[in-house]
């Protein structure tokens, strides 16, 4: 991947749950009898004295905030759905006869129809037609 001197890069650090940002501060182009390298030098935090090289970088490198947050977020949600699967999957070991999600809850019937509870938590009201 290409930068340019002076762009501010976002890196989600791989030992740290954090994002940093890193300025491109030089680039180096190597050309040798086997081609032609680039490599940049890379500030980290505000001392002017603090560089690496970008490939001495340990992390994810993003060329802006929003797309390491997108990162994130995807890492994050993933991690949550884990979670409730697994969370779900005990419920039904543990709770066999009294938990089922795909069962519709019938509540008191009324003049007006019948009640019904759906396994999201919604209620509804049923009318099926009379027949002759």
């Amino acid at each position: 991947m290409s930068y340019n001197v002076g762009q501010i890069l976002f890196v989600i650090l791989s030992k740290k749950n954090q994002v940093y940002p890193m300025l491109v501060v030089e680039e180096i182009v190597k050309r040798t009898l086997r081609g032609e390298e680039t490599n940049y030098v890379l500030q980290g935090g505000s001392d002017p004295n603090s560089r690496l090289m970008l490939d001495q970088v340990d992390g994810d490198i993003f060329n802006s905030a929003e797309e390491a947050r997108d990162v994130l977020v995807s890492r994050a949600t993933s991690q949550i759905e884990k979670l409730v699967f697994a969370a779900k999957e005990k419920a039904k070991e543990w709770y066999t006869s009294s938990h089922d999600e795909n069962v519709v809850h019938e509540l008191p019937v009324k003049n007006e129809g019948q009640v019904v509870k759906l396994p999201d938590g919604t209620i509804a009201r049923v009318r099926l037609p009379e027949t002759a």
